[in-house]
């Protein structure tokens, strides 16, 4: 077979890929002349593309070579090769063969055995007949009675063979007492590990030796996939559970040989099975087989599955209750801002701006419109899609500042206390982002207490172990700073504990909170690496635990706006394709000194920016435009403008921008909707920075 292989293999394969059936059927006719081969054919797709011989049923041995051809560096399967070989004809040949050297050796030993009973025949013959007659009716059971031989002539050689012969069934006869007593020892350890095999509830035990065979396989898993002991017996996996599981299941068993356990999930006859590999060493530590434990877990995996199900189809419609909530409270939260707004604006329209209470109208309008962007910052800290800066903060810092306006916010029935811990660690936050953990948490608070309480802020250094930072979602072990908020309000039953991180769910009257600051919370922190639990009783109060990773490290400090002198910009080119946007941003630049260039696109920035004589200093450009974003306009014009400085505005969220492309993660990003103060804030800073 290796050589009709080596010979034909390849010429058939071409031939069969070019479909030279002239050629395949000279290869194949070659092959049919080979001894023993009754019959070859080449076969493609299940269909004979060529043939030679006789099929025969009796007394035939089937092989199957498969054919593949290597193409653009891939075996590309063409078919195969069937050869059906004679087996009678195999025999006549080994018979023949057989005979002849059986009757070459037959003729030699004749001679041989003449020769030497001629020659010892007075001397040793009787003393070797009768010692062969011992030999041939030697036995365990005879092995208590010594070899003697009745010689006159004693100190020969026989007499050595003797006395060695009688050593040896001397030694034999003690052997034969051990090995009779670890037969029944093996015996009683087999029908042990059979009896545990068989109590395993749907599993069973399956030993292999060196070579991979099984030499066990009990159990009551055993019944359970179709299978019999003793059939298995002597067998290798791929026998017993297909060719697609034998290289798996091999590599396994060898892994076990070698030392190692290992658990695998097998599936087999629509049964999942776990299977637990291991050595078995004897006392010195040498593996002797490998043994395989299965357990069917079938029915456990589909109990898990339906479990999985349910609980996604549950967390489904928890996110489509909070998605209902979410819109539900924008619309109510935005409508009253925009009633506000409008209201002003008309009643503005129609009195002028010159009457006495104009002023207070277009605060309230300031005032709605500040609120309105509130509630986009916090719906975007709470998905944790907007950009932060986050630096080295020391909480007690932060709280002392802010006490003075947050006890102003609760008012003079709630007492503010602040309990500061001991060495406290830093930790690493957008101080914006702790001043909106504080609000939230402190106005939360003041609106669960009904007329006089208190309200405690607390901070400590504390360390998560393992079990402890399991019980917290987003925890992991290590170190925290943790800041308390408790209050002396109204508290909480467990039902309006599960939803209260929820965006828009308030158990507040109607106008009288968002729902969104303790989702701004729960965002924030999750945002900052750390984690949020809550205690609460009806009447007990409430307890908030922020737990905040510590910083280790130093960050740069920031220079404030204006620190340093700031260098104005004198002209700025303003690129937004929203008319009504582009106008008013325009009006407040000039209102800060600036000379104002407008593009509505950014194919008109990059031509303006490319007349001669036309010098900018800052770009105040939109990110997010119909032909082009504010990046690649950038890039377009800097080599014309390489003094220029740029300032990115959109209304987009921050990870929005930046995930698109659109702007680098490090780029100055201005939020729409902005007011005077902010856009002289962002102008100065980049400014500074050039100075």
């Amino acid at each position: 077979m290796e050589l009709l292989k080596k010979t034909h293999l390849d010429a058939i394969t071409a031939a069969l890929w070019s479909l030279d059936h002239q050629q395949m059927a000279a290869q194949i006719d070659g092959l049919h002349h080979y001894p023993f081969v009754s019959y070859v054919a080449v076969v493609d797709q299940g269909r004979i593309v060529v043939e030679a011989g006789t099929r025969s049923d009796l007394f035939g041995d089937v092989r199957r070579i498969d054919l593949a051809a290597t193409y653009n560096g891939h075996q590309m399967p063409l078919g195969y090769l069937h050869l059906e070989i004679d087996r009678q004809a195999i025999m006549r040949d080994a018979l023949s063969t057989a005979a002849v050297t059986l009757l070459f050796q037959t003729l030699t030993i004749t001679i041989v055995m003449l020769f030497a009973f001629m020659l010892f025949e007075r001397q040793v013959t009787r003393h070797l007949a009768a010692a062969a007659d011992y030999f041939t009716s030697f036995g365990l059971a005879q092995v208590q009675q010594p070899l003697q031989l009745d010689k006159t002539c004693h100190g020969d050689e026989i007499d050595a063979l003797v006395e060695a012969f009688n050593r040896m069934r001397e030694s034999l006869a003690v052997a034969y007492q051990q090995q009779q007593g670890m037969l029944q020892a093996v015996r009683e350890s087999e029908a042990l590990l059979r009896a545990i095999a068989h109590r395993i509830p749907n599993g069973g035990v399956w030993v292999v030796a060196a070579d991979v065979r099984y030499i066990m396989f009990e159990g009551s898993l055993v019944e359970t996939l179709g299978l019999s002991g003793q059939e298995t017996l002597g067998r290798m996996p791929g026998e017993l559970f297909g060719e697609h599981l034998a290289g798996r299941l091999e590599s396994c068993y060898r892994l076990a040989l070698a030392g190692e356990t290992l658990s695998e999930e097998i599936e087999y006859q629509e049964r999942v099975l776990w299977v637990q590999f291991a050595p078995l060493a004897d006392e010195n530590g040498v593996v002797m087989a490998a043994m395989a434990l299965g357990i069917d877990v079938t029915e456990r995996r589909q109990i898990e599955a339906e479990r999985r199900d349910m609980l996604q189809r549950l967390g489904q419609a928890h996110k489509m209750e909070a998605i209902g909530r979410l819109a539900g409270g924008i619309a109510h939260d935005y409508n009253n801002k925009l009633t506000v707004i409008l209201g002003y604006a008309h009643v503005l329209r129609l009195t002028g701006l010159q009457g006495k209470d104009a002023p207070e109208q277009l605060n309230q309008i300031i005032k709605a419109a500040e609120h309105s962007r509130d509630i986009t910052r916090q719906l975007l800290a709470f998905t944790r899609s907007e950009r932060v800066n986050p630096v080295r903060v020391d909480l007690d810092r932060l709280i002392s500042q802010s006490s003075k306006s947050l006890s102003r916010l609760i008012g003079e029935d709630i007492t503010l206390s602040h309990v500061a811990g001991a060495d406290l660690w830093p930790v690493r936050i957008d101080p914006t982002q702790a001043d909106q953990i504080l609000m939230n948490l402190v106005m939360n608070a003041r609106d669960a207490i009904a007329g006089n309480g208190s309200v405690t802020i607390a901070t400590q250094n504390i360390v998560l172990d393992k079990g402890t930072a399991g019980h917290l979602q987003g925890a992991s072990p290590g170190e925290y700073v943790l800041m308390t908020v408790s209050d002396t309000g109204c508290g909480m039953d467990p039902e309006v504990m599960e939803h209260i991180f929820e965006p828009f769910f308030t158990t507040k009257e109607m106008g009288k909170g968002t729902g969104l600051g303790l989702a701004t919370v729960y965002g924030i922190v999750r945002q900052n690496g750390g984690a949020v639990s809550v205690e609460s009783a009806p009447g007990g109060g409430s307890a908030f635990f922020i737990y905040l990773p510590r910083f280790v490290g130093e960050t740069p400090e920031t220079r404030r706006p204006g620190e340093g002198g700031i260098l104005p910009a004198r002209t700025t080119l303003l690129v937004d394709d929203d008319a009504a946007v582009r106008d008013v941003t325009a009006l407040m630049l000039r209102r800060l000194g600036h000379t104002v260039i407008t593009a509505t696109s950014p194919g008109e920035a990059i031509r303006l920016c490319q007349q001669p004589g036309i010098v900018v200093d800052l770009i105040l450009t939109d990110v997010i435009m119909p032909s082009m974003n504010g990046r690649e306009m950038v890039r377009a014009i800097l080599p014309h403008q390489k003094a220029a400085r740029v300032l990115y505005m959109s209304g987009y969220p921050a990870d929005a921008v930046e995930g698109r492309g659109a702007v680098d993660a490090d780029a100055p990003l201005l939020r729409k909707p902005f007011a005077l103060d902010v856009l002289r804030e962002h102008i100065g800073q980049i400014m500074s920075a050039v100075h």
